[in-house]
């Protein structure tokens, strides 16, 4: 019976096969973690950092959002650290350890092991035994401090796996001397440069004739699912859990985007539900293949509903809580309903990257009817990030964002920085003086009539006043990003003349209100801002913030959000909202690659671009460098990375468009920057 250990610092399992799935604050009592004990056990994270041990049995151990520590112990297990920087341990028995997203150490202990780190830098060490090492076509590098290594590899014994149909004869392997006697590899992919990983201790002449094809040793669950062809219409299956089978997987196809549901009823026992895309075709259910899942209590059915789901090859887990039961699975796929201020339409939507990357010069063009500009020099180093979308390219046209507001909703922004100046908003009901001769600015009259009383640059909704510095940093690196001046000192915003509404909802720690979000948007609407930055957002759904957002698009104003930075497969909130209204922002790091850290678009009809938003990697170069308050000590200017940096990128494009055509509306805005975007991120 699964509780509380003896000492309550552990919850244990049974010894019977389970199928586990932990929720948000699940572990917080029980420092030690969740122990399986024995039974083959499926074990799925939460969001939380958690330890979980497999303990005896060949178990699957699914970390989730945060860095946590997978104990296989005895056995043939699969560990999987999910996102985050992940600690597994194999232990005895055979196993696969994959690191998932993040700075991963994997150590495989004794027996066969198959190590792949994935995403991130990660330090695989095989142990005892013939050990495969996997490195991943699809996460190679440029810099060689970012790589992948492995530790102890013997030549003798141990082999090295290639993904995306690399063979030996597509590498380069390249000796580097660390002291006399002492090499590595470094190993790269032919043409390319990129790097695939490093082999510590080794020279070239070891790694000869020790590469294999990886597709034959990951995981291959999924590859055991029930095929139930082409999804179109309602297909309904009756099946059973129990302690012998504790979970059964479906295979299905949509052939295009489809309005989709599932429901799990007929339950004598608890069970839950996980829809999943095998994202990087590995054939094993890791977290961020995980679309959507349903976790309710007792014998309520469970049920999951997803407008517009993207064609494809999809997955439907059914498995036990708790208890044996029989169960009947239905699901029905309808051509998708889409709404008119979604972009579904205009194609090439991935669920990884949405549309792609935003391209400035394209856009604006589209814009204002008029062919696209011809490319100009980068501006190189700090700047790389407006070179990446193609801003300065409009910027010679003479288009630099003249006459936008753009509110920036975040923790204020230092009006006095020498890059902010001039290009701070000034509310002209609240300036000059009032008829007996008093400034307007300081009257502590509410001169314009809107409800706040001298907001003469925006408003602190945290501290109710009209001064909303900045006491944070956020606000004002985004404020930079959107319209830092064309001045050759520090660096440029994407839209230099455009001017920015600070409006700060954020407090010093960077903790705000949704209600004080809403308050915000409905100010920045009012006082004439057409776009609307929201560098910030959560898993809550508030339906007064979506009802605010309907509201300013309907009134012309866009507003764009950030993706958020768990590598989650869906957005965060706001910004998920995207499929009806507003702008959802992922990221992009300095070559142009999707950022591990980055939630992904998803598989249903989003309005969701790419921008950059930095490698968030250990060194400053591949992160984005803007303004920071001249409280902090220094040059007023730091590298912050994550989609928050990407939502000032488009919003500063944004702005450019609406120089080159004030008339546009936010669906055409949207449809413009889709038919535009650079689909190969």
């Amino acid at each position: 019976m699964a509780g509380p250990s003896f000492d309550g610092r552990s919850y244990l399992l049974d010894n019977s096969p389970n199928s586990f799935a932990l929720t948000p604050g699940f572990l917080t009592p029980y420092p030690n973690g969740l122990f399986a004990l024995g039974g083959n056990d499926f074990i799925v994270g939460s969001p939380d950092a958690e330890i979980i041990s497999g303990d005896d049995g060949n178990d699957r151990l699914l970390g989730g959002g945060n860095s946590d520590t997978l104990f296989g112990n005895v056995g043939s297990d699969l560990l999987n650290g999910g996102a985050g920087s992940d600690i597994l341990f194999g232990d005895s028995g055979s196993d696969t350890l994959q690191g998932g997203r993040g700075d991963d150490a994997l150590s495989g202990g004794s027996g066969s092991d198959v190590l792949a780190g994935d995403g991130g830098k990660d330090t695989l060490t095989g142990g005892l035994g013939p050990d495969i090492f996997v490195l991943r076509g699809d996460s190679a590098v440029t810099d060689p401090a970012v790589a992948d290594i492995i530790t102890d590899f013997n030549s003798f014994v141990d082999s090295i796996g290639l993904t995306d149909n690399l063979t030996e004869a597509d590498l380069i392997l390249e000796e580097i001397s660390i002291a006399p006697g002492i090499s590595n590899t470094v190993i790269k992919i032919r043409g390319s440069n990129a790097i695939l990983g490093l082999v510590a201790n080794a020279s070239p002449q070891d790694l000869a004739d020790t590469f294999i094809s990886a597709s034959a040793v990951l995981g291959n669950q999924l590859s055991q699912a029930r095929d139930l062809g082409v999804l179109s219409g309602t297909q309904t299956i009756a099946d059973s859990v129990s302690s012998a089978g504790p979970d059964d997987i479906y295979r299905f196809t949509l052939q295009g985007n489809s309005d989709f549901k599932l429901t799990v009823s007929g339950l004598t026992a608890d069970v839950d539900v996980a829809l999943i895309k095998d994202i990087n075709g590995d054939n094993s259910i890791d977290f961020t293949d995980i679309i959507a899942a349903s976790q309710e209590s007792g014998l309520s059915p469970e049920s999951i509903d997803i407008n517009g789901l993207a064609a494809g090859t999809y997955f439907v887990r059914v498995y036990q809580f708790q208890g044996s039961t029989n169960f009947t699975l239905n699901l029905s796929a309808t051509p998708a309903s889409v709404s008119a201020n979604n972009v579904s339409s205009a194609g090439g939507f991935d669920s990884r990257f949405g549309f792609g990357l935003v391209n400035a010069a394209a856009a604006v063009a589209a814009a204002g009817n008029t062919a696209t500009s011809p490319d100009v020099p980068d501006l190189g180093g700090d700047d790389w990030g407006r070179d990446l979308i193609k801003a300065p390219e409009v910027w010679a046209r003479g288009l630099t964002g003249d006459g936008i507001v753009v509110a920036v909703i975040d923790s204020g922004a230092d009006y006095n920085h020498p890059d902010l100046t001039g290009n701070i908003w000034s509310n002209a009901g609240e300036t000059g003086v009032d008829a007996i001769g008093r400034n307007k600015a300081s009257n502590r009259v509410d001169d314009d009539g809107n409800g706040f009383v001298d907001d003469f640059r925006g408003w602190d909704f945290v501290n109710s006043d009209n001064d909303p510095m900045d006491d944070n940093n956020h606000g004002t690196h985004i404020s930079g990003l959107v319209a830092a001046k064309r001045d050759g000192v520090g660096m440029t915003g994407t839209a230099p003349t455009a001017k920015i509404m600070p409006l700060k909802i954020l407090d010093r720690n960077g903790v705000g209100r949704i209600r004080d979000e809403i308050n915000a948007i409905n100010y920045a609407v009012a006082n004439g801002a057409r776009v609307i930055n929201v560098s910030l957002g959560g898993e809550q759904l508030n339906e007064q913030e979506l009802n605010v957002i309907r509201a300013a698009e309907a009134r012309g104003a866009i507003v764009i959000s950030a993706a958020g930075n768990d590598a989650r497969p869906q957005v965060d909130y706001p910004a998920r909202f995207a499929n009806e209204v507003g702008i959802a922002v992922g990221a992009v790091s300095r070559n142009g690659l999707f950022a591990d850290y980055s939630n992904r678009a998803g598989f249903g009809a989003i309005d969701y671009f790419v921008a950059p938003g930095g490698d968030g990697g250990r060194t400053d170069s591949g992160d984005v460098y803007s303004t920071v308050p001249l409280s902090q000590p220094g040059i007023p200017y730091r590298y912050f990375a994550g989609t928050s940096m990407g939502v000032p990128h488009v919003a500063g494009v944004v702005a450019l468009m609406l120089q080159a055509n004030p008339n546009l509306t936010p669906a055409q805005i949207k449809r413009i920057l889709a038919e535009t975007a650079t689909r190969t991120v």
